[in-house]
């Protein structure tokens, strides 16, 4: 049943720019990288950007740019800009690339860097902050990024339901201990969906 209605569902959604579907396949074809947030949680991003009607996004975590463009190009919509930290240099290189590609590198700062070390010296406030940067880092890097998101504003963790689904304990450990951060916070009001590897959706009140 849920594949019926995943597959009804896709049959709806068509990824926001020619870029993403070049991803893809690379991504599939490739044993050396997580994958991407994929078509319905980038369809889900893209919708937040433009309905909050953003201006300042960071990500911690590009991989090859999915997300990436995604933000992007919404931002482009928006007149914004969006802030992309990698750690990996051939993953930054990749992400520059696809960007190239798709027209929307003036849009993206990309930093090649350690999000923890990043988080420490951006400035704030942004509109939206998505996590998807290293698992042990989600916690770690949780005040921060409630101290820079404004208020009303988005913090999105990507990978949520690792737990769940089975995942190693080096991964789904540190996933679960921000979980259960993240809702024990009254600071924020969240929601955790189950699309992609779950999402966990907390805006800042």
């Amino acid at each position: 049943m849920k594949d019926k209605i995943k597959t009804y569902i896709q049959n709806f959604l068509n990824p926001d720019h020619p870029q993403l579907l070049k991803i893809y396949q690379e991504e599939k074809n490739r044993r050396d990288v997580q994958p991407s947030v994929g078509l319905e949680v980038g369809k889900l991003l893209g919708l937040f950007v433009r309905m909050m009607d953003a201006k300042k996004i960071i990500e911690f975590g590009s991989c090859m740019g999915y997300s990436t463009i995604v933000l992007a190009q919404a931002l482009e919509e928006t007149g914004g800009k969006l802030i992309s930290v990698e750690y990996r240099k051939d993953l930054y290189e990749k992400t520059k690339h696809n960007l190239k590609e798709a027209n929307l590198l003036d849009v993206v700062e990309l930093i090649h860097g350690d999000a923890y070390d990043v988080i420490q010296k951006v400035e704030g406030p942004f509109d939206m902050i998505l996590q998807d940067s290293d698992k042990s880092l989600y916690s770690k890097m949780y005040e921060a990024c409630i101290n820079l998101t404004r208020k009303g504003g988005l913090i999105i963790a990507d990978d949520t339901l690792f737990k769940p689904m089975g995942i190693p304990d080096d991964f789904s450990k540190p996933v679960h201990e921000y979980n259960q951060l993240v809702f024990q916070d009254e600071r924020l009001y969240s929601t955790l969906l189950p699309i992609g590897d779950g999402l966990l959706v907390s805006t800042k009140l």
